[in-house]
Protein backbone atom coordinates (compact mmCIF):
# COMPACT_ATOMS: atom_id res chain seq x y z
CA UNK A 1 0.00 0.00 0.00
CA UNK A 2 1.18 3.50 -0.73
CA UNK A 3 -0.14 7.05 -0.59
CA UNK A 4 -0.15 8.57 -4.08
CA UNK A 5 -0.82 12.13 -2.85
CA UNK A 6 1.34 14.46 -0.80
CA UNK A 7 0.62 14.52 2.93
CA UNK A 8 -0.61 18.14 2.92
CA UNK A 9 -2.85 19.85 0.36
CA UNK A 10 -1.74 22.86 -1.65
CA UNK A 11 -2.04 25.97 0.49
CA UNK A 12 -4.88 28.32 -0.40
CA UNK A 13 -2.44 31.21 -0.76
CA UNK A 14 -0.61 29.25 -3.47
CA UNK A 15 -3.76 28.79 -5.58
CA UNK A 16 -4.68 31.56 -8.07
CA UNK A 17 -7.64 33.50 -6.76
CA UNK A 18 -10.13 32.75 -9.52
CA UNK A 19 -9.30 29.05 -9.31
CA UNK A 20 -10.55 29.29 -5.72
CA UNK A 21 -13.88 30.55 -7.06
CA UNK A 22 -14.26 27.38 -9.13
CA UNK A 23 -12.95 25.20 -6.30
CA UNK A 24 -15.43 26.49 -3.72
CA UNK A 25 -18.28 27.60 -5.97
CA UNK A 26 -18.96 24.69 -8.36
CA UNK A 27 -21.55 22.54 -6.64
CA UNK A 28 -24.42 22.07 -9.10
CA UNK A 29 -24.56 18.67 -10.84
CA UNK A 30 -26.27 20.19 -13.87
CA UNK A 31 -24.47 22.05 -16.65
CA UNK A 32 -26.94 24.22 -18.62
CA UNK A 33 -24.34 25.13 -21.22
CA UNK A 34 -24.53 25.36 -25.01
CA UNK A 35 -21.49 26.17 -27.17
CA UNK A 36 -21.35 27.27 -30.78
CA UNK A 37 -18.02 27.01 -32.59
CA UNK A 38 -17.36 28.67 -35.93
CA UNK A 39 -14.66 30.28 -38.07
CA UNK A 40 -14.12 33.91 -39.02
CA UNK A 41 -12.50 35.04 -42.27
CA UNK A 42 -9.76 37.13 -40.71
CA UNK A 43 -8.30 39.02 -43.69
CA UNK A 44 -10.55 42.13 -43.24
CA UNK A 45 -9.81 42.27 -39.51
CA UNK A 46 -6.05 41.80 -40.00
CA UNK A 47 -5.91 44.46 -42.68
CA UNK A 48 -8.02 46.83 -40.59
CA UNK A 49 -5.69 46.43 -37.59
CA UNK A 50 -2.63 47.05 -39.79
CA UNK A 51 -4.25 50.16 -41.23
CA UNK A 52 -5.13 51.48 -37.76
CA UNK A 53 -1.54 50.93 -36.59
CA UNK A 54 -0.06 52.99 -39.43
CA UNK A 55 1.00 56.28 -37.88
CA UNK A 56 -0.87 55.61 -34.64
CA UNK A 57 0.64 56.16 -31.20
CA UNK A 58 -1.49 53.28 -29.88
CA UNK A 59 -0.89 49.64 -30.76
CA UNK A 60 -4.14 48.00 -31.88
CA UNK A 61 -4.72 44.25 -31.88
CA UNK A 62 -7.50 41.79 -32.82
CA UNK A 63 -8.31 41.58 -29.09
CA UNK A 64 -9.49 45.19 -29.16
CA UNK A 65 -11.64 44.53 -32.23
CA UNK A 66 -13.12 41.47 -30.52
CA UNK A 67 -14.15 43.47 -27.43
CA UNK A 68 -15.76 46.13 -29.62
CA UNK A 69 -17.64 43.49 -31.67
CA UNK A 70 -18.99 41.77 -28.56
CA UNK A 71 -20.23 45.08 -27.16
CA UNK A 72 -22.01 45.97 -30.39
CA UNK A 73 -23.50 42.47 -30.69
CA UNK A 74 -24.77 42.51 -27.11
CA UNK A 75 -26.48 45.84 -27.81
CA UNK A 76 -28.25 44.29 -30.82
CA UNK A 77 -29.29 41.20 -28.86
CA UNK A 78 -30.57 42.50 -25.50
CA UNK A 79 -32.19 39.12 -24.80
CA UNK A 80 -28.68 37.90 -23.89
CA UNK A 81 -27.78 40.91 -21.74
CA UNK A 82 -29.35 39.24 -18.72
CA UNK A 83 -28.55 37.29 -15.59
CA UNK A 84 -30.28 34.79 -13.36
CA UNK A 85 -31.13 35.51 -9.73
CA UNK A 86 -32.73 32.52 -8.03
CA UNK A 87 -35.37 31.33 -10.49
CA UNK A 88 -35.88 34.75 -12.09
CA UNK A 89 -34.19 36.49 -15.02
CA UNK A 90 -33.20 40.16 -14.89
CA UNK A 91 -32.03 42.54 -17.62
CA UNK A 92 -28.78 44.46 -17.14
CA UNK A 93 -29.20 48.22 -17.23
CA UNK A 94 -26.00 48.83 -19.26
CA UNK A 95 -23.91 46.99 -21.84
CA UNK A 96 -20.70 46.07 -20.05
CA UNK A 97 -18.04 43.54 -21.03
CA UNK A 98 -15.50 41.64 -18.97
CA UNK A 99 -12.10 40.93 -20.53
CA UNK A 100 -9.80 38.22 -19.22
CA UNK A 101 -6.08 39.08 -19.16
CA UNK A 102 -3.06 37.17 -17.89
CA UNK A 103 -0.54 38.78 -15.54
CA UNK A 104 2.75 36.95 -16.11
CA UNK A 105 4.50 38.74 -13.28
CA UNK A 106 2.07 37.40 -10.66
CA UNK A 107 1.06 34.18 -12.50
CA UNK A 108 -2.58 35.19 -12.16
CA UNK A 109 -5.47 36.01 -14.44
CA UNK A 110 -7.21 39.34 -14.01
CA UNK A 111 -10.69 40.36 -15.06
CA UNK A 112 -11.23 43.84 -16.44
CA UNK A 113 -14.73 45.32 -16.49
CA UNK A 114 -15.30 47.79 -19.36
CA UNK A 115 -18.48 49.78 -18.96
CA UNK A 116 -20.75 51.08 -21.77
CA UNK A 117 -18.62 49.24 -24.32
CA UNK A 118 -21.41 49.37 -26.91
CA UNK A 119 -20.60 53.06 -27.58
CA UNK A 120 -16.78 53.06 -27.22
CA UNK A 121 -14.46 53.61 -30.17
CA UNK A 122 -11.68 51.14 -30.95
CA UNK A 123 -9.10 53.69 -29.83
CA UNK A 124 -10.83 54.13 -26.49
CA UNK A 125 -11.00 50.36 -25.94
CA UNK A 126 -7.31 49.99 -26.80
CA UNK A 127 -6.33 52.77 -24.38
CA UNK A 128 -8.33 51.15 -21.60
CA UNK A 129 -6.80 47.70 -22.12
CA UNK A 130 -3.22 48.94 -22.44
CA UNK A 131 -3.58 51.14 -19.38
CA UNK A 132 -4.77 48.13 -17.40
CA UNK A 133 -1.86 46.01 -18.72
CA UNK A 134 0.68 48.61 -17.58
CA UNK A 135 -0.94 48.81 -14.16
CA UNK A 136 -1.06 45.02 -13.91
CA UNK A 137 2.68 44.81 -14.55
CA UNK A 138 3.19 47.10 -11.54
CA UNK A 139 0.71 45.14 -9.43
CA UNK A 140 -1.52 48.14 -8.67
CA UNK A 141 -4.77 47.27 -10.47
CA UNK A 142 -7.95 47.21 -8.35
CA UNK A 143 -8.21 43.49 -9.15
CA UNK A 144 -4.76 42.82 -7.68
CA UNK A 145 -5.45 44.99 -4.63
CA UNK A 146 -8.81 43.31 -3.98
CA UNK A 147 -7.33 39.80 -4.12
CA UNK A 148 -4.44 40.77 -1.85
CA UNK A 149 -6.89 42.32 0.64
CA UNK A 150 -9.09 39.22 0.71
CA UNK A 151 -6.15 36.86 1.16
CA UNK A 152 -4.76 38.99 3.96
CA UNK A 153 -8.05 39.43 5.83
CA UNK A 154 -9.43 35.92 5.25
CA UNK A 155 -6.57 33.38 5.15
CA UNK A 156 -6.89 29.66 4.48
CA UNK A 157 -10.27 27.88 4.76
CA UNK A 158 -12.01 31.08 5.83
CA UNK A 159 -11.56 32.51 2.32
CA UNK A 160 -13.31 29.45 0.87
CA UNK A 161 -16.22 29.97 3.25
CA UNK A 162 -16.44 33.65 2.25
CA UNK A 163 -16.50 32.73 -1.45
CA UNK A 164 -19.24 30.12 -0.95
CA UNK A 165 -21.33 32.47 1.18
CA UNK A 166 -21.07 35.33 -1.31
CA UNK A 167 -21.96 33.14 -4.30
CA UNK A 168 -24.90 31.69 -2.36
CA UNK A 169 -26.34 35.09 -1.51
CA UNK A 170 -25.65 36.73 -4.87
CA UNK A 171 -27.22 33.84 -6.79
CA UNK A 172 -30.47 34.11 -4.80
CA UNK A 173 -30.93 37.83 -4.16
CA UNK A 174 -30.66 40.93 -6.36
CA UNK A 175 -27.98 42.76 -4.39
CA UNK A 176 -26.39 46.18 -4.97
CA UNK A 177 -22.76 46.10 -6.09
CA UNK A 178 -19.85 47.92 -4.50
CA UNK A 179 -16.42 48.71 -5.91
CA UNK A 180 -14.81 45.49 -4.71
CA UNK A 181 -14.68 41.98 -6.14
CA UNK A 182 -18.43 41.83 -6.89
CA UNK A 183 -17.99 44.31 -9.77
CA UNK A 184 -17.57 41.11 -11.76
CA UNK A 185 -21.35 40.66 -11.52
CA UNK A 186 -22.01 43.82 -13.57
CA UNK A 187 -21.73 42.08 -16.95
CA UNK A 188 -23.09 38.84 -18.41
CA UNK A 189 -20.22 38.24 -20.87
CA UNK A 190 -16.57 37.29 -20.53
CA UNK A 191 -14.27 37.87 -23.53
CA UNK A 192 -11.17 35.72 -24.05
CA UNK A 193 -8.57 36.30 -26.76
CA UNK A 194 -6.35 33.21 -26.65
CA UNK A 195 -3.76 34.11 -29.28
CA UNK A 196 -0.84 34.40 -26.88
CA UNK A 197 2.66 33.29 -27.86
CA UNK A 198 3.05 29.52 -27.77
CA UNK A 199 -0.67 28.76 -27.99
CA UNK A 200 -1.39 25.74 -30.24
CA UNK A 201 -3.94 25.87 -33.07
CA UNK A 202 -7.47 25.92 -31.65
CA UNK A 203 -9.84 23.25 -32.98
CA UNK A 204 -12.24 22.98 -30.03
CA UNK A 205 -12.76 25.02 -26.90
CA UNK A 206 -15.31 24.66 -24.13
CA UNK A 207 -15.31 27.77 -21.90
CA UNK A 208 -15.81 27.05 -18.22
CA UNK A 209 -19.19 27.81 -16.73
CA UNK A 210 -18.07 30.26 -14.05
CA UNK A 211 -19.78 29.58 -10.70
CA UNK A 212 -21.40 32.99 -10.69
CA UNK A 213 -24.91 33.37 -12.02
CA UNK A 214 -24.03 36.65 -13.76
CA UNK A 215 -21.72 34.84 -16.19
CA UNK A 216 -24.23 33.58 -18.76
CA UNK A 217 -22.21 34.30 -21.91
CA UNK A 218 -18.61 33.77 -23.01
CA UNK A 219 -16.87 34.70 -26.29
CA UNK A 220 -13.46 33.21 -27.12
CA UNK A 221 -11.30 33.74 -30.19
CA UNK A 222 -8.06 31.95 -31.03
CA UNK A 223 -5.13 33.12 -33.10
CA UNK A 224 -5.39 33.75 -36.83
CA UNK A 225 -4.14 30.81 -38.93
CA UNK A 226 -3.51 30.17 -42.59
CA UNK A 227 -5.86 27.45 -43.85
CA UNK A 228 -7.16 26.20 -47.20
CA UNK A 229 -10.58 27.77 -47.83
CA UNK A 230 -13.00 27.98 -50.74
CA UNK A 231 -13.53 31.54 -52.01
CA UNK A 232 -15.65 32.18 -55.13
CA UNK A 233 -15.50 28.51 -56.01
CA UNK A 234 -11.67 28.42 -55.83
CA UNK A 235 -9.48 26.70 -53.28
CA UNK A 236 -7.12 29.31 -51.82
CA UNK A 237 -5.02 29.88 -48.72
CA UNK A 238 -6.95 32.17 -46.38
CA UNK A 239 -6.63 33.62 -42.90
CA UNK A 240 -9.07 32.06 -40.45
CA UNK A 241 -9.69 32.68 -36.75
CA UNK A 242 -11.65 30.19 -34.59
CA UNK A 243 -14.54 31.63 -32.59
CA UNK A 244 -16.44 29.92 -29.76
CA UNK A 245 -19.46 31.31 -27.94
CA UNK A 246 -20.91 29.74 -24.79
CA UNK A 247 -24.38 30.62 -23.50
CA UNK A 248 -26.56 29.59 -20.57
CA UNK A 249 -29.45 27.48 -21.86
CA UNK A 250 -31.66 28.88 -19.09
CA UNK A 251 -31.50 32.25 -20.86
CA UNK A 252 -30.70 31.51 -24.50
CA UNK A 253 -31.83 28.92 -27.01
CA UNK A 254 -29.66 27.61 -29.83
CA UNK A 255 -31.52 30.05 -32.10
CA UNK A 256 -30.53 33.05 -29.94
CA UNK A 257 -26.97 31.78 -29.65
CA UNK A 258 -26.67 31.35 -33.42
CA UNK A 259 -27.96 34.88 -34.08
CA UNK A 260 -25.58 36.44 -31.56
CA UNK A 261 -22.63 34.41 -32.86
CA UNK A 262 -23.34 35.40 -36.45
CA UNK A 263 -23.57 39.08 -35.46
CA UNK A 264 -20.16 38.91 -33.76
CA UNK A 265 -18.78 37.07 -36.79
CA UNK A 266 -20.05 39.68 -39.28
CA UNK A 267 -18.76 42.56 -37.18
CA UNK A 268 -15.29 40.98 -37.02
CA UNK A 269 -15.33 40.65 -40.81
CA UNK A 270 -16.30 44.35 -41.23
CA UNK A 271 -14.67 46.10 -38.25
CA UNK A 272 -14.64 49.56 -39.86
CA UNK A 273 -18.44 49.65 -39.73
CA UNK A 274 -18.35 49.57 -35.92
CA UNK A 275 -16.67 52.97 -35.77
CA UNK A 276 -19.77 54.52 -37.35
CA UNK A 277 -21.74 53.71 -34.18
CA UNK A 278 -19.13 54.88 -31.67
CA UNK A 279 -20.32 57.46 -29.20
CA UNK A 280 -18.36 60.22 -27.55
CA UNK A 281 -15.36 59.03 -25.50
CA UNK A 282 -16.07 58.75 -21.81
CA UNK A 283 -13.75 59.08 -18.87
CA UNK A 284 -11.90 56.22 -17.17
CA UNK A 285 -14.15 56.63 -14.16
CA UNK A 286 -17.25 55.53 -16.08
CA UNK A 287 -15.99 53.06 -18.67
CA UNK A 288 -13.36 50.98 -16.87
CA UNK A 289 -13.12 49.07 -13.64
CA UNK A 290 -10.84 46.13 -13.01
CA UNK A 291 -13.00 43.48 -11.41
Amino acid sequence: MHWPLARKPVRARDIPFYNLHYLHGCRRPGDPTIVWGTDVAAEPMSEYVRECNRGSKILFSPAHVLVQAVGRALKRHPELNRRIVGKRIFNFRDVNVRMMTYNRGFNEVEVLLIRHVDSLSLERIARILWKNQHRAARGDTPDHADKAWLRRRFPGPLLGWIVRSYLYLDSRFSLPKVDRIDRIACSPVLVNYLAFSGAPPMRAYKPSNYPHESSTLSVTMGRVEKQPVVRNGQLVVGQVAPLFVRADHRIASAYHLAQFTETVRKLLMDPAAMELTSGKPTTDRTDIQAA
